[in-house]
């Protein structure tokens, strides 16, 4: 069997946004734990006990944006790899006492695939894109976007990650005014999940597990966003050399059809939106993300 898989950790909004808030630090990590085996022990801010913990092993990776971006929503490829790069450089930022995470970000922009895929034998990409025609999952009038993270399960190395946005279920907006479905939002929480964050129960926080439509509060990070990816990447950790290409090297085409063997596929049952829209994320993994309706 493979040694890879994947499962989804849905992403809500819609609850007060204090309503789970907490003094106490409480992000939580993506682990190999598989959701369907019902073996994922929480502690009391929700997060996973179970598994290790998903991280990326080097110390550079690259993203890549789909050269289609959404006509639906005027958005082009450009303007979403400079709100992505945006996203990202939020997270690269922060202060890990007195220097930055042990990670850095270069677009490899744009690419002609369109589809999420991890392949074992063939060049990769971390692929976002959007889907203005159909959203092939569950929950489609509740859901924001899907992160989906490919890894080993004996150590919790990732090995890819793509972003998939739902445009075709929702007005994705990207300025300071007139604000709908607020992209940079959604990207910055979306990025979370590609760098190893699970959601967490502090209110206030860019991972929260929901997002309210006209909001642009998740573009700035918490003290405890910021704990969360310090934990990750510290600035000492004994990363692997700097290298921007994917696993098995970068292509900007979807790979074609060969014999992968036996997969695993672990896929987390969504939470209810409960009123709300939610982001998601798959951990081969997975990440859903949700916005309230109004």
């Amino acid at each position: 069997m493979s040694s890879h898989l994947r499962y989804a950790v849905p992403l809500l909004a819609g609850l007060s946004a204090m309503a789970l808030s907490s003094s106490a630090s409480a992000f939580c990590r993506t682990t190999t734990c598989d959701p369907k085996s019902n073996t994922c022990e929480q502690d009391a801010e929700g997060c996973v006990l179970i598994g290790l913990p998903l991280y990326w092993p080097g110390a550079c990776l690259s993203f890549s944006i789909n050269k289609d971006a959404s006509p639906l929503r005027g958005l082009d490829w450009e303007t979403t790899d400079s709100l992505v790069s945006q996203g990202f450089n939020t997270w690269m930022s922060v202060d890990c006492g007195g220097s930055t995470p042990s990670i850095a970000l270069q677009s490899r922009s744009p690419v002609a695939c369109d589809v999420q895929e991890y392949n074992q034998q063939q060049p990769n990409a971390n692929i976002w894109l959007y889907r203005d025609d159909v959203w092939p999952y569950a929950g489609a009038d509740t859901t924001l976007a899907l992160t989906t993270i490919t890894f080993n399960v004996k150590t919790g190395e990732i090995f890819d990650a793509d972003v998939e946005i739902n445009s075709v279920q929702n007005a994705l907006t990207t300025g300071d005014q007139d604000v709908q479905t607020d992209m940079l939002s959604i990207v910055t929480h979306e990025a979370g999940h590609f760098l190893g964050l699970s959601h967490t129960t502090k209110g206030d926080a860019t991972m929260y597990a929901r997002y309210s439509p006209g909001s642009t509060s998740l573009r700035s990070l918490t003290a405890d966003d910021a704990a969360g990816i310090c934990a990750i990447y510290p600035p000492d950790r004994e990363a692997d050399s700097c290298s921007f290409d994917p696993r098995h090297g970068f292509s900007g085409e979807c790979a074609g059809p060969v014999d992968e063997g036996c997969g695993c596929s672990l896929v987390g049952a969504p939470a209810r939106p409960e009123g709300g829209i939610a982001l998601g994320l798959f951990a081969l993994g997975w990440a859903w993300f949700r916005r309230r309706r109004s």
